[in-house]
């Protein structure tokens, strides 16, 4: 009888890239970053995630989240069907798993998804790889066949994934604010300050952007890696009871406390300093890097009058300690008033 396919392993932190990767934004910056000119040719407009029976049905539970299709902007018709994968281990036979994966997506489509005289659709299949060890799987589904008498040359399949390998993707070259840049940098990162530096960034850029959904996955995420990375940077193995109340820690919860740190040491710079002037800035700082320099024109006029450390020390707290820009402004309007 045949064996029953042994199941893939599960990636690393595999729900949470799942929910990364379930927002039309990293999917899209995830097409910028590995299409380079060809993606100026795709309409982001029409990217949309396939609904999840159709996933289900074809792929299994495993991949509800990780087809999508884009519209080829010249083509009246035609679009890409984008088949996302992630693998944390090298898989030798990951050739023959996309090219199976691609045939049941194909399979699966009805009529009115071909073309006028019922061409296919292209299919895209994007291997996301996040493992520490380098790829050396053949991309090529041909590559796994031995070399082919010159009759059978042409009978040999051929089909390509395109890898994305995390470790060793440039994010230098690629756009500010690409969603699959930052998550390389995550996976890159070796130090706690480089892990501290990236939280920041990244929380800032998510204020900014306006992607409250992909802040929460971003949440769950980070705070894995970060635990991982953290104890791999230190050197240092916890028992499991202490691990798991750490993880509780999210990532929010973690810019608050460093945020917290900085605000200390700034204003205790700035009180040595014995200027008003530079507390007040410090608050100004603190403001730009959470909720972005628009923020700043309407706590200016509320912050400025202010004279006295304990008030604009107050209004420092705010900052940090609520959730939206209206809430920081009204907990700020009630400090001055109570001046």
């Amino acid at each position: 009888m045949p064996r029953t396919p042994k199941q893939p392993p599960r990636p690393k932190h595999d729900a949470s890239y799942k929910s990364l990767f379930a927002s039309a934004r990293t999917v899209a910056d995830t097409l910028r970053c590995a299409l380079h000119e060809l993606a100026t040719r795709l309409d982001f407009s029409t990217l949309q995630r396939l609904p999840a029976s159709f996933v289900t049905e074809h792929l299994g539970q495993r991949h509800a989240d990780m087809l999508w299709r884009i519209r080829i902007a010249e083509r009246e018709w035609l679009y890409l069907l984008v088949l996302l994968e992630f693998q944390s281990t090298v898989d030798p036979r990951m050739a023959l798993r996309m090219i199976d994966y691609t045939v049941r997506v194909l399979q699966g489509l009805a009529k009115s998804a071909l073309g006028p005289r019922g061409e296919f659709p292209f299919v895209l299949p994007i291997v996301v790889y996040n493992g520490d060890r380098r790829w050396n799987a053949a991309t090529d589904i041909r590559h796994l066949f031995p070399s082919a008498p010159e009759r059978l040359v042409g009978y040999v399949p051929r089909h390509r994934y395109l890898l994305m390998e995390l470790q060793t993707l440039d994010a230098s070259v690629l756009p500010p604010g690409n969603v699959l840049s930052m998550i390389a940098s995550f996976e890159q990162a070796r130090s706690r300050e480089r892990l501290d530096e990236l939280v920041v960034s990244l929380t800032n850029w998510l204020a900014r952007a306006g992607e409250p959904r992909l802040l929460e996955s971003f949440d769950a995420w980070v705070t894995l890696v970060l635990k991982g990375k953290i104890d791999e940077a230190e050197g240092t193995v916890e028992p499991i009871g202490k691990q798991e109340e750490q993880a509780e820690m999210t990532l929010i919860e973690r810019v608050r406390t460093w945020r917290e740190e900085d605000r200390r040491q700034w204003l205790k710079e700035g009180v040595e300093r014995g200027r008003i002037e530079g507390e007040r800035e410090l608050v100004y700082r603190l403001v730009a890097r959470r909720f972005g320099s628009g923020a700043l024109d309407r706590l200016v006029p509320v912050l400025d009058p202010l004279s006295d450390p304990e008030r604009i020390a107050a209004v420092a707290d705010a900052v940090i300690e609520c959730e939206t820009v209206d809430e920081l402004i009204a907990r700020a309007r009630e400090v001055a008033e109570a001046a």
